[in-house]
């Protein structure tokens, strides 16, 4: 179950890159926002995904300087990663209709 868990917050984290390059706090405050503070992703389980999806060349990353000695490194999804969101995504929702079936509708 936790390698479950692990996929989608994967998903979750590309999903967000989808939509802009992003740091790391970035990352986790905005599914945290998004969630509608129901998801929180600490950063020591985070940091390990992201490493493993540039491992994967999902994303790259790049260094940009803040004020004068502070560095951010930005996360950048890439044309493997969206397909890879794609298909983790798709395969979220198989998951979703498949215990809907089961369970029923909500009463």
């Amino acid at each position: 179950m936790a390698n479950r868990n692990l996929y989608r917050i994967e998903m979750l984290l590309l999903k967000i890159l989808e939509e802009g390059d992003c740091y790391g706090y970035q990352l986790t405050q905005s599914i945290q926002k998004r969630s509608n503070g129901q998801i929180k992703i600490a950063e020591g389980t985070m940091y390990p995904i992201l490493y493993k999806l540039l491992d994967q060349k999902f994303i790259s990353d790049y260094k940009e300087l803040v004020g004068k000695r502070q560095t951010r490194v930005y996360y950048h999804l890439e044309a493997a990663g969206k397909e890879h969101l794609s298909k983790l995504t798709e395969d979220y929702y198989q998951m979703i209709d498949a215990i809907q079936s089961i369970l029923g509708p909500r009463e």
